[in-house]
């Protein structure tokens, strides 16, 4: 009995992965599958349904026993149902639905090896991994599937996410406003004037030139130069002092009108060429509040604005305390310096912005070493040295009660009035003022320095008692020490230079007007007419080049409509007649 057995499967044999969908087959390799379930073939990759190894040539009974068992199985294969169920839950048809091989002239498909099955296998059992929900410590736990239950739990309510997309913040001017800080006013456009919430109004040598070119406002220096011509002294026409009554009275007229359109003060100032000379300080701020008092302006809504140098501040001590006139001192550039001012009691002191960071770069560049001076720029930025001039300065003033107001001018972005901290106004030019009232994207809130830190404490004492110990009037300069002096120092220059070059620009259109009045107060009719002979040539060679066709370019510009041109262009010395009607009306002149 033992000779009839088949021979015993190989003991090196691997378990079976699961048998792969046909829908997740591709290629020749799903065609052999379809064929296969088709046909009731056996898979030739099986182990189970391999081929057994051929007897022994030699042994003729094992040889008749082994054809007659496969005759036997081939017969009930025959005999069971249509279906037959393989090993991995797969059915077939017999062999006799086999359907014939298909023939064709295409190219047959690339073959797919054990190797290419092996990955598939992989592929498949890694996408087709039952999942459960995360076991404990957020962990998925991967091939266990979830116990069924008779209830099914509730899903757990998540709440909304929020919007990636940034909501817009509020106005800068509206977050101002909130904070108890004032917005002051920066420009001559009466519309904005009288439309927006400004807090109060400045007025710069900037501000003068350009209101020489605006129609509105042109008006007023007309008004001032007139007035500085009318007050002369007999036939006295000089021109340097009347020139300085034009610019002050013409000064005053805007101020004037800035008054009437905004509640608040009103922040005017002295000439710049006269920063190193207190009595002539003294002197053009007196005569500053008288003319506005005379127009019925109350002496607490103006404020002189005085450059911080040792003469300026020396000029503001005497004002205060003797003539009762408020002052700002401005080009403050730190601590120490903003101490000197409020000693001399003014009334507010002023950082602009922008020549103090230029100071405190020009103070990290002054190292001969180039990566000193990188490192430095790239460590602590000048607008972060110049942030913390102000945050200190105004920390002292509110920890000793100094009765003197920190204004900050001369922003480059909208988005520095948010990083400077505390101060009581910032001034907007009409640009920055129109940005300010439109709400912009949200931004992370600033984080203030710990300026309580012990550590902080003592090093802010330590500058006040050197600065205590080191200041004296009008001295207080040479006083500070070197790094702190080159800042200060700096600021001074470059807010001097602008403020001095402004202010000669606008003398300059001042002084050409009046010279122009004092020409024509001094000429006849012949006179005026002479200061025109230059136009009255450019005008007929204009003309001649017209009549012959050719193009005519003008090389000097024409005054037709100054009234020395008409007079001589004109006949207006002779008589005229009239040419009989019918005719158009002519004049001629008697001479011809």
């Amino acid at each position: 009995m033992s000779e009839c057995r088949s021979p015993s499967p190989p003991t090196d044999f691997a378990p079976l992965p699961p048998a792969m969908p046909v829908a997740t087959l591709r290629g020749k390799r799903k065609l052999n599958a379809l064929r296969r379930d088709e046909n009731g073939a056996p898979d030739a990759d099986d182990p189970k349904h391999a081929a057994a190894p051929p007897p022994a040539a030699s042994t003729t009974k094992a040889t008749t026993t082994t054809t007659t068992t496969t005759t036997t199985t081939a017969s009930l294969v025959r005999s069971r149902p249509k279906l037959q169920l393989l090993a991995g839950n797969r059915w077939r048809l017999p062999e006799r639905y086999a359907p014939p091989f298909p023939t064709s002239s295409a190219p047959a498909p690339p073959v797919l090896t054990a190797t290419h099955a092996g990955f598939a296998d992989i592929a498949y059992r890694l996408l087709n991994v039952p999942r459960s929900p995360s076991g404990r410590g957020g962990v998925p736990r991967v091939g266990i599937r979830p116990r069924p239950g008779g209830v099914r739990p509730k899903a757990k309510s998540q709440p909304p996410q929020k919007s990636t997309v940034d909501e817009p913040g509020p106005p800068l001017w509206r977050v101002l406003e909130s904070e108890g800080r004032v917005v002051i006013a920066e420009t001559l456009d009466y519309e904005l004037l009288g439309t927006l919430p400004y807090g109060g109004t400045v007025l710069t040598p900037r501000m003068l030139r350009e209101g020489l070119l605006t129609p509105d406002t042109a008006y007023h220096a007309w008004v001032g130069a007139k007035r500085a011509i009318e007050e002369r002294r007999g036939d006295d026409w000089n021109m340097a002092k009347m020139l300085d009554k034009a610019m002050m009275f013409y000064q005053v007229e805007l101020g004037a009108s800035m008054l009437d359109r905004v509640d608040g003060p009103h922040y005017t100032f002295v000439d710049p060429s006269i920063h190193n000379n207190t009595a002539g300080i003294v002197k053009d701020a007196l005569r500053l509040v008288k003319l506005f008092a005379d127009k019925g302006y109350e002496r607490d809504r103006i404020v002189v604005t005085i450059p911080a140098t040792v003469a300026g501040v020396q000029a503001a001590g005497t004002l205060e305390g003797k003539y009762r006139v408020r002052t700002n001192l401005w080009l403050v550039s730190g601590l120490a310096h903003a101490e000197a001012c409020a000693e001399a009691r003014a009334t507010a002191i002023t950082f602009c912005y922008g020549q103090l960071s230029d100071a405190c770069g020009r103070k990290q560049g002054s190292s001969s070493n180039p990566l000193v001076r990188a490192w430095g720029a790239l460590n602590t930025p000048p607008k972060q040295l110049a942030h913390e001039e102000i945050r200190k300065t105004k920390e002292c003033f509110n920890r000793y009660s100094v009765p003197c107001e920190v204004l900050v001018a001369n922003l480059q972005n909208l988005s520095d009035a948010e990083r400077l901290g505390d101060f009581d106004a910032v001034v907007f030019d009409a640009d920055q003022s129109l940005r300010a009232r439109v709400r912009t994207p949200a931004r992370p809130p600033v984080v203030a320095a710990a300026s309580n830190s012990p550590t902080k404490k003592r090093t802010l004492e330590a500058e006040l008692l050197a600065s205590d110990l080191a200041f004296k009037p009008g001295t207080f300069l040479s006083a500070m020490s070197a790094e702190v002096r080159a800042v200060a120092t700096a600021t001074l220059a470059d807010g001097l230079e602008v403020l001095m070059e402004d202010a000669n620009r606008a003398s300059e259109h001042m002084l050409e007007f009046l010279q122009g009045e004092a020409q024509l107060a001094h000429l006849d009719y012949v006179g005026l007419q002479d200061l025109y002979e230059e136009d009255e040539q450019e005008d007929q060679r204009l003309g001649e080049l017209f009549m012959s066709g050719q193009e005519a370019e003008q090389l000097a510009p024409l005054r037709w409509h100054d009234v020395g041109f008409r007079l001589r262009s004109s006949c207006w010395d002779q008589p005229a007649t009239r040419y009989s009607e019918g005719e158009d009306t002519k004049f001629e002149d008697s001479a011809q």
